[in-house]
């Protein structure tokens, strides 16, 4: 691991400003296999509207902050983020000129998250910081489970075999990636501010059940909107896709991440490796294209 590349294991070095080209990219992705297609599909329905939503949190926490390498760390984070949420967006353009229109789905997930971030300025102060804390942990457990993906899509390699489309795999990997990178930030900026373990600890409790319900809606509605199938997603076709290592298990989603989250000594840090992030990085074509343009930080 270099100097250059990170500042702090688990805190963001600086934005690449990737790009895709689309124009090539079937809507089945996965070949002649929309069910795993469409489960990997939900991450850029969930993401342009979550990305956006962990900036706003992280944001309004950032005056709180009183490390100088933790503060530091915080703007390019959210330039990462901001640039995820724009090149998942540019996915859900492809998918609709291929005939699904996904707007549907994201507007409520949109209305959900408009909820969540409401200031609630007419409560008291201190509940008013109160749901700053909780908002906080739950970005923190969801970048728990967006560090561990990023390892599960970098490290296995059942989409390459399957013949995933490049172009589609590159993406998932480099945002893997960089979920990677910064996978410490949002808890240590949680535990700066507040730290408190019981809050954690529901938090996580209470996001990864509506983390799981968004995904599995996702699947949902891309299968029934997906205007090349009449198939519908079934538990036998998850379990199937996940032995063939196409996607992650329910199993992976649902107990071992959460539970290694729930244990009071972790640290994001022990998810998973940056120096494995940044070998995928100094390959990915997109990042080595954003490199050699001078698009990036």
């Amino acid at each position: 691991m270099t100097a250059v590349e990170v500042q702090h294991d688990g805190y963001p070095a600086y934005r690449r400003k990737v790009r895709f080209d689309w124009s090539g990219t079937p809507l089945h992705w996965v070949p002649d296999d929309p069910f795993s297609t469409h489960v990997m599909n939900v991450l850029h329905l969930l993401l342009p509207a979550g990305e956006r939503w962990f900036i706003q949190v992280v944001n309004e926490a950032e005056p709180m902050v009183d490390d100088p390498e933790l503060r530091a760390a915080i703007k390019p984070f959210i330039q990462q983020e901001a640039w995820h949420a724009w090149a998942h967006q540019m996915v859900l353009d492809h998918l609709a000129d291929q005939g699904i229109d996904t707007a549907p789905y994201t507007d409520k997930l949109q209305k959900w998250l408009s909820v969540l971030g409401d200031q609630h300025e007419k409560w008291p102060k201190a509940l008013q910081r109160w749901w700053l804390y909780r908002r906080l942990a739950d970005v923190a457990a969801l970048e728990h489970f967006t560090a561990v993906l990023g390892q599960w899509v970098i490290q296995n390699r059942g989409l390459d075999y399957a013949g995933t489309d490049p172009t589609m795999l590159d993406l998932l990997r480099w945002h893997g990636a960089e979920e990677i990178e910064h996978r410490s930030l949002v808890y240590d900026v949680y535990q700066n501010v507040c730290g408190s373990y019981p809050l954690r600890a529901l938090s996580m409790l209470l996001t990864m059940p509506q983390f799981v319900f968004w995904w599995l809606a996702g699947v949902r509605y891309l299968m029934a909107n997906d205007p090349t199938t009449d198939a519908k997603p079934r538990w036998r076709d998850w379990l199937r896709a996940a032995r063939q290592y196409r996607v992650p298990g329910p199993w992976k989603l649902t107990v071992t991440v959460p539970l290694r989250y729930l244990r009071p000594s972790h640290h994001p840090s022990t998810e998973a490796s940056t120096q494995m992030a940044m070998e995928y990085l100094e390959h990915s074509p997109a990042a080595l294209a954003a490199s050699q343009n001078g698009a990036e930080r």
